[in-house]
Parts: C-alpha cells; structure tokens; sequence
C-alpha cells in the first residue's frame, strides 16, 4: 500500500504523459466526430480553367492582372505572331507565283491551239480551193469531150484525141469526188481545235486542272495559317476570376503549358460536402442546405443541392479522418443562394434540410443543435433557402381566366401588388380581355381583376412598370405568335393612368412596326436583320427613362442587349401634341406620328450583358426575362432561356449598372422554373420574384437584397 507521498510522487512522475494522452484522446474524437456543430464536412468548389496556347509560341503581352474579374470572351493574353506571319506571307507569295503560273501555262496551251487552228483553216481553204478548180476542169472537159466527139464521128479527128481528154477527166472527176471526204476531215479537225480552246478556257485541261488545284491547295494553306494566327489571341471561355499569371511577356510558352489560370463563375458559387454513407441515401436533388464557415463565427449561408453523387464511392482524401483512414460516401454538391467570394477549398461544416417546394403542411424539421458559444442572432431575413411559394388563386378567378405570370409592380400605398399575365380569360371566352391582377403581400390574388380601359384586348403582355408621376407602362412581347403572326395588340407598348379601381389608357405606340418601317434604326439598335427575331420581356423605370431588357435576339457576342427610352413622354406625343395621331385616323399617318415620336423619345441600345441559364444541367444562352433598379442603386436582371426550348431561369445583380457592358453576379438559378418578374417586395430590404408556370398554380419567392 503506497503511502500518500509515494503516491503523490508516482503521480507527478506521469502527469505529462496521462495529459498527453488525453489531449491526444480529445483531438481524435474532435476529427473523427467532425466539426464542432457535428455537422458533414465541406470545402468550396474550384472550378480552374487553364488558358495555355496550342503551340509553342513566345508571350507578348498579358492583358489582364491577377484578381481581375473577366467575362466570356475577354482577351487575356496576345502570343508574337511575328513567325506565322512570315509563313502567311510565304504562303501569299506562293499562291501569287502559281496563279502567275497558271495564266502564263493557259495562254501558252490557248497560243498553240491558235496555230493549230490557224493551220487547219488554211489547209481546208487550199483543199476547197482545189476542190473548185476541179469541177470546174471537170465541166470544161465535159464540154471539149463532146467536141471531140463530133470531130471523130465526122472524121475530122482521131480517136486518140479523145482518148487523152477522157484521162483527164477522169482524173479531176476522181478529184471532185475525194474531196468532200478531205474537206469533211479538216472540218472535224477544225471543231476539235475550237473544243480544245473551249475547254482550255473553262480550265478542262489536265495541266490547268493541275496548277488550279495547286492554287486551291495554297489558300487552303493560307487559311490554315491565319486561323491559327487567331490562336495566338487567347480568350476566357467562361466569366470569372485571373488566379495566377504563370508566364510573363516574352517568356516562350510550350502547347498545353499555363499562360494564365482562371477561377471560372460559370456555375455561380458552390460547395461540395462529402456525405458519410450512413446519411447520403436520402439526400436528393432540390433539398435545402446551410453552410457555416469553419472556425468562424456568424449566420448560415443558404443553399440547395444540385448534384448528388450517383455512387457511394471512396470520398477525396480531404474528407478522410486521417490520412490512413479511407472514408465511403456520396459528394453533393451544392450552389449557394447568394453568390459570395469563395476561397477554393474554404472549408464548411453542413447540414442538410427538407426538399425544396415541398407541401407546406409538411412538419418542420428541429433546427440544428446550437454550436458552442454561438455568435449573436444575425438580424431576420426573408426565406431565400425555403421553397418557392404558392400563390392562393381563388376558384371564382380561375374560373374566369389564366392567371400567368410575367410581370408584377409593388404598390406600397396600396398593401398589395399588381400582376401581368401572358394570356387573361380563357379560349373562347375573354380570351385578351384587358385585365391586371392584384396580390396581397402573402400571395392571395384577388376575385376580380384589375380592369384596363381605352383597349379592347392585351396580348402577349411581358412587362409592367411605374413612372414618377403615377403612370404605369404595360410591354407587350414584339414577337411573332406560334402561328407566325404578329397582330397589333403584340407590339403596344401602353400609358396607364389610374381611373377608379383600374387603370385607362392614355398612351399607345407599337415598336416592332415602328422599327419594321426603318431598318436603318433597328440596325442601330442591335437588329440588323430586323424585328423577325425579336422578343422583349424587361421593363424598368429609372430617373425619367425607361429601360427595355431583350429576351432575343442576342448580340454576335452572346450578350443580352438592353435599349433606353430618354424621353417617355415624347414616345407617347406629350412634348410634341401636334404629332399624335387620332385614333381611327389613317394606318399610314399613324405609322408616320409614331416614327416621329419614336425618335423624339431618343431610343438607344444602353447596354449589354451575358446572363446565360443551365438547361437540363448544361449552359444555355440566356435572355432578359425582367429587369428592375433597386432602392439601393444595384440592377435586378433575370433570364431564362433565349430561344431554346425549356424552363430553366437565373437571377442576377448589377451593382453600379451603368451603359456599355455590364457585369452581373449570380445571386441564384432556378432548375425549371421561369422568373418572369421582378419587384421590390413589399417587405423592407428584399426582392420579390413571380414565376409562370403555365398551366400550373402560380409561384413566388423573396430574396433579401440590401447594399
């Protein structure tokens, strides 16, 4: 039995290694139980894109510095050029030298071919020369035979006197005779000369056909050439972020070998959680996920899974929990809600909630345990993680007409918003029927529709927005129908004033006729080949301007384009009353008012921006489908798909949206659906975006959006 300061001794003695041991002890269950909110592990995706050339060749200049945001198609850095152009230049020469060659080679071969001829026709002169003297001594022999005859019967001559003139009448009879067949050979010589010219001419021949290849073969060559020259610039594929400059301006470059590497924002922000088998077989595309930063402290960040691994396979290495401990799971990878400036591979902790657009009488899930030491309550924010919201459409609505949505406009002072739909009524009965749609905060629609006065029908309506003395603009699409017809009511860009509960028309213009009628001004505004492709969906009110964002066409560059309007109220004849037309009045002085007021109003082609969407998990060019400056200065846009068939749509922002070529942010993208409005919500600090979903119930969602 040890005594107490044996024992006291003895425990000195170990303390260092008991205290090892546990801290040792303590660090393990840490790794192995995961963070400290025990949660799955993370990291934020890389996606690099290497810009390297395609064959050796020495650097000239790096256009672009590191951290530089880039977009698609930006020029990143030039290669010297100055040895392909030298072979272009060889090339050019040799193409040049066997051209010579071929019209030197085809008037050599066309010169003998003339003497040729040349001598052909004059030998088949000579033989019809010949031919003539011999029937004509034939005729005159014929004559003096005759005589001779008379003599002899008469005894004035001898027989041998006749018989020396039937010689030679035989011999040029025999002449007269041979010679049709001698002319007919000349003759046939002579059509071949003329064939073979002939065919020199259209380079038939065998030489001409062969120096005309060689001159094919040398612009093929000096094609070849100059199409790699244009490899010598090197471009973004895809928007994003200069992470590294690995060479410098005169350093030669191997093929393959970095020139400079990219971070790509082509997929927005993402992270990648690596999914312990025992809690990835329930997982799914569409569920809801948060992510806290590890070893810092503050509010989750919003996201939602968009790709789970199709195998419970071997995790990277980064997630095992130690070096020599393989881990099995699935990886899902996650988009954020709102992009943020992610450092690839920042690690996250993460958990994983219920579906997105899941019921809403479906019980909600416990919120995660509370971390150690939690950081203090981050202020409230609109529900940008949870689903997309139904809209309470009452049955006696229904019944009446298509609630489709494309455009809404908040109205503060009357608690409630105002909503476009594409078609309103239903076939057959109140099909166009001139209505709005009011929504409560909450999204319930009102019974009865919004009236409009002063049209008889709304078609294709896309767009709503507000001025800065109580009037509203309705857009409709200037497209052509599915039939492949454009009727009027589909190219009215309209003038609201509040009567009543409704609204009245007071201003009316059709731009897709307007633009028809002058090519020259479409041109200028983007539409070279005219109003055929055309399809506007943005609508946006700023400081006395309106703004028109395109769905389609794009420009060469695949960038949505954006038109400003300076003066709305020249458009709609207020600054100039002499130019409206009557209505009833002639089709042709309308179309002349409207011209007029059309460039009165100053219509420009303000800015372009590329807001590509993801269609069945691919990139896709993407158009305007609503476009709204915010309180705080920024630019809302959303997009879906621009001409390609699909429901698949994104939202963006601009923060200091000025004209030339903008870049937006993706804040979020929505597999499926189709944002088709845009809103500043009637709540403080958010946005409020309305989906179409055709046939099906209506949705929306808010967004927090702040400086």
């Amino acid at each position: 039995m040890y005594s107490y300061p044996r024992l006291r001794s003895a425990l000195q003695d170990a303390g260092p290694v008991i205290t090892l041991v546990l801290t040792l002890g303590a660090a393990l269950w840490l790794h192995l139980d995961g963070s400290p909110r025990g949660r799955v592990f993370g990291f934020a995706e890389a996606l690099p894109e290497v810009v390297s050339p395609i064959e050796t060749a020495r650097v000239a200049s790096i256009e672009v510095t590191v951290g530089q945001e880039v977009s698609a198609g930006q020029v990143i850095a030039t290669l010297d050029t100055s040895v392909i152009d030298a072979e272009i230049s060889i090339a050019k020469a040799q193409k040049a030298q066997v051209e010579a060659d071929l019209q030197m080679e085809l008037a050599l071969l066309e010169q003998e071919l003339e003497v040729d001829r040349a001598s052909i026709e004059r030998d088949l002169a000579a033989q019809r020369e010949e031919q003539r003297r011999a029937v004509a001594e034939a005729r005159v022999l014929d004559g003096e035979i005759s005589r001779i005859k008379q003599l002899v019967e008469d005894r004035l001559a001898v027989v041998g006197d006749l018989t020396k003139l039937d010689l030679q009448h035989a011999t040029a009879t025999a002449i007269v005779g041979e010679k049709p067949r001698t002319l007919s050979l000349l003759n046939a010589q002579l059509k071949a000369a003329e064939r073979r010219r002939s065919e020199l001419r259209d380079r038939g021949s065998g030489m001409a056909a062969k120096l005309d290849a060689d001159v094919r073969v040398a612009s093929e060559s000096i094609a070849l050439l100059e199409q790699r020259r244009a490899g010598y610039v090197l471009r973004a594929a895809n928007a994003g972020r200069v992470a590294s400059i690995d060479r410098q301006p005169g350093e030669v470059v191997p093929a393959g070998e970095p020139l400079v590497q990219l971070l790509s924002a082509r997929t927005g922000a993402r992270a990648v959680a690596c999914v312990p088998e025992r809690s990835a077989l329930g997982l799914q595309e569409g569920d809801a996920a948060e992510l806290w930063i590890r070893d810092q402290l503050g509010a989750s960040i919003p996201g939602s899974i968009v790709a789970v691994g199709p195998l419970v396979s071997q995790l990277p290495a980064r997630c095992w929990p130690t070096p020599e401990m393989p881990a099995w799971g699935r990886v899902v990878t996650i988009a954020l809600d709102t992009p943020m400036a992610l450092v690839p591979g920042q690690a996250f902790d993460i958990t994983f909630g219920a579906r997105r657009g899941a019921a809403a009488a479906a019980p909600p899930k416990p919120a995660p345990a509370a971390p150690p030491n939690p950081a203090p309550a981050a202020p409230p924010r609109p529900p940008a993680a949870s689903a997309q919201v139904l809209m309470k459409v009452p049955p006696a609505l229904a019944g009446r007409s298509r609630l489709e949505p494309s455009g809404v406009l908040a109205r503060p002072g009357e608690s409630r918003y105002l909503i476009v739909s594409d078609d309103t009524g239903h076939e057959r009965r109140d099909e166009g029927a001139p209505w709005l749609f009011a929504m409560s905060a909450g999204g319930a629609v009102e019974p009865d529709p919004v009236t409009v006065s002063g049209v008889d029908e709304l078609s294709d309506v896309e767009a709503i927005a507000a001025g800065d003395a109580g009037e509203i603009y309705l857009l409709s699409s200037q497209s052509y129908s599915k039939k492949g017809k454009r009727k009027p009511e589909r190219s009215a860009l309209l003038r609201l004033r509040p009567e009543g509960r409704g609204f009245r028309v007071d201003g009316e213009i059709h731009l897709a006729e307007v633009l028809d009628a002058a090519p020259a001004r479409a041109a200028a505004l983007g539409l070279p080949g005219g109003t055929r492709a055309l399809d506007i969906e943005g609508l946006a009110f700023r400081q006395g301007a309106l703004y028109l964002g395109l769905k389609a066409p794009l420009d060469p560059q695949g960038n949505a384009m954006i038109w400003r309007i300076a003066a709305p109220g020249a458009l709609f004849g207020d600054e100039s009353p002499a130019l409206v037309t009557a209505a009833g009045g002639p089709k042709r002085e309308r179309s002349e008012g409207e011209a007029r007021r059309f460039e009165a109003a100053r219509v420009s082609l303000w800015a372009r921006a590329r807001v590509d969407v993801e269609l069945a998990g691919r990139p896709a060019p993407g158009g305007i489908s609503e476009l709204l400056f915010m309180p705080d200065g920024s630019l809302a846009v959303t997009s879906t798909p621009s001409t390609e068939d699909g429901d698949a749509g994104a939202l963006w922002r601009v923060d200091r949206p000025e004209a030339g070529v903008l870049a937006p942010r993706l804040v979020q993208r929505f597999p499926g659906l189709k944002p088709e409005g845009l809103a500043p919500s009637l709540a403080a600090g958010a946005l409020m975006v309305v989906f179409d979903a055709g046939s099906a119930a209506p949705l929306f969602q808010e967004f927090p959006w702040g400086p």
